[in-house]
């Protein structure tokens, strides 16, 4: 009698495998059929199935009147209805009051580095997916390492990196990645299916933070997504500041109960489960309404930073007329040892619309932890107590 638990995007998206009991599923705002199966009764092997993160925005149609179901919303979910849009300047347009300062990040990023975007969708070897899912392991980490935050996706690392290959090369996930000098400084993997695409896994080298690199990488893919008649971008679950700016409409996850409707245990068990959940999720709203979730993120995340300790220095900067007299060591940035620069120095650079290739880097000799950003326009020192 025990239900089968089931993710719905782990099972239809990763592993791209049929649900149990489902014939057909339909995505109401594409109106396209995503998965269809004439025996998807003929493989049950339960009379209890639990589909957890199913997007009420996809119809499940059943159609051997033996199974019922009972469906319990759960949390929010967002999407972007591209097809409301003619191409990504029309969407920038109607979304933002101020749009042209996307073209202004992209541009002080290209001006400073030597950038290049890349979009891997069915091309790619073994050999550069691996290189590039470490680094952007690592990437991830520190990204949530310094927020001092726990991550669910470091979590399910292992699962991202055996199925995301083989969907890249059958064309049913694209990886964005966006290249500084040659070196990834930007991830976004998205899964798909159909004309939907799935904004799955994302981070960015938070050294060039300044330069909204996010958002960078998230234009790059509405170009993608244009070029390639995506009709819904789906932002799956999380209620964050910036999604509520790009976003067209919310709905809902919902929790399926699938049962035979012919075992009196079945109908039972099943209607405590649903009587449970609905229960449960209905208490968590009311925590929201009063932003008890709030509290909760906020300790957990305290107890979270203290574990792992905040050790970060005290950083003085300093503007300078003219370069000083004393002895200064020049020292190269792409040296690990001065790694800790970088983020001030590329700040640097979009403040003052400098290129790496215009910025020397100094040591003060006689200064302990003390160091000189020297462009064409500004001067600046930095001292680190």
């Amino acid at each position: 009698m025990k239900p089968e638990n089931i993710n719905f995007l782990n099972t239809f998206l990763e592993k791209r495998k049929a649900l149990p009991v489902y014939n057909s599923l339909t995505n109401t705002i594409s109106g396209n059929i995503t998965s269809k199966s004439n025996d998807a009764c003929a493989i049950t092997k339960r009379n209890i199935y639990c589909i957890n993160d199913f997007p009420s925005y996809i119809n499940g149609s059943i159609t051997d009147n033996i199974w019922k179901s009972k469906k319990v919303n759960t949390y929010k979910g967002s999407l972007i209805l591209l097809k409301e849009y003619n191409n990504t300047k029309d969407y920038l347009k109607k979304k933002f009051k101020t749009p042209k300062r996307f073209r202004i990040y992209q541009s002080k990023l290209e001006n400073s580095f030597n950038i290049e975007y890349k979009s891997y969708y069915g091309d790619i070897s073994k050999k550069e997916y691996d290189f590039l899912f470490e680094e952007f392991h690592k990437m991830l980490k520190t990204r949530f390492l310094e927020k001092q935050i726990k991550n669910h996706d470091l979590s399910r690392w292992e699962a991202y990196h055996e199925v995301a290959f083989p969907l890249i090369k059958n064309k049913e996930a694209v990886f964005f990645v966006i290249y500084s000098d040659r070196k990834p400084i930007s991830f976004y993997l998205n899964l798909l299916h159909n004309k939907t695409v799935y904004g799955y896994v994302k981070t960015y080298d938070i050294d060039y933070s300044k330069f909204s690199i996010g958002f960078i990488n998230f234009i790059q893919q509405l170009k993608w997504c244009f070029e390639n008649n995506i009709e819904v971008y789906d932002l799956l679950k999380g209620n964050y500041a910036y999604k509520n700016k790009l976003i067209d409409q919310e709905f809902y996850y919902q929790k399926h109960i699938i049962y035979n409707s012919k075992s009196l245990l079945s109908i039972i068990y099943a209607n405590f489960i649903f009587a449970k959940t609905r229960l449960f999720y209905g208490a968590i709203n009311v925590l929201k309404m009063i932003n008890v979730d709030l509290l909760y993120h906020k300790l957990t995340n305290n107890l979270y930073k203290n574990k792992i300790g905040n050790d970060a220095p005290k950083i003085i900067i300093a503007n300078l007329s003219k370069k000083p007299n004393e002895q200064l060591d020049r020292i190269d940035l792409n040296d690990e040892t001065f790694s800790f620069l970088k983020r001030i120095t590329y700040k640097f650079l979009y403040h003052n619309d400098e290129s790496m290739e215009t910025v020397e880097l100094f040591k003060f000799n006689k200064e302990v932890n003390t160091y000189l950003i020297s462009g064409k326009k500004q001067l600046q020192k930095i001292t680190f107590q």
